[in-house]
C-alpha cells in the first residue's frame, strides 16, 4: 500500500465531495443523481488509492461530510444569519452516529472494489 496515494486520494475526494454536499444541499437534486455523483467520486478515490481504497473511500466520505457541513452552514448563514448548522444533506446522509454507519459501510465496499481495480491499473511500487 502506498501511503502518499492514500492521503492524496483522501484529500482530493474529501474536498470534491464536500463541495458537492455543500452546493447541492439547498437544491432539489434527485437522490439518484446526488448519490451517483458521490459514488463516482468514491470510486475515483479507491482507484487512486489502490489497495488503500478500503481506507481512503470511507475516510474521504467522513471528512467530506464534516467539511461539507461547515461549508453549507456558512453558505446558509450568509443569506439567513439565524439558520442552524447543517447536520444532514437532502435528508439522505446525516452526520448523526447511527445513521452515518450505513453510508460508511457502503463506502468501504466501494473503496475495496475500486481499490482492487486501481491496483491492477496502476500497481504500487514494492
Amino acid at each position: 500500500m502506498s501511503w502518499p496515494r492514500v492521503f492524496a486520494s483522501i484529500a482530493a475526494s474529501a474536498v470534491g465531495l464536500a463541495f458537492w454536499w455543500a452546493l447541492t444541499e439547498p437544491l432539489p437534486v434527485p437522490p439518484v443523481i446526488l448519490l451517483a455523483v458521490a459514488g463516482a467520486i468514491l470510486v475515483c478515490s479507491g482507484l487512486i488509492a489502490g489497495r488503500g481504497g478500503i481506507i481512503a473511500a470511507p475516510s474521504a466520505l467522513l471528512f467530506s461530510l464534516f467539511i461539507g457541513s461547515i461549508l453549507a452552514t456558512q453558505l446558509h448563514q450568509a443569506f439567513r444569519p439565524q439558520s442552524p448548522p447543517i447536520e444532514e444533506f437532502n435528508a439522505l446522509i446525516s452526520l448523526r452516529f447511527p445513521e452515518v454507519l450505513a453510508p460508511l459501510a457502503i463506502a468501504v465496499v466501494i473503496g475495496a472494489v475500486a481499490g482492487w481495480f486501481g491496483e491492477r491499473l496502476l500497481p504500487s511500487q514494492a
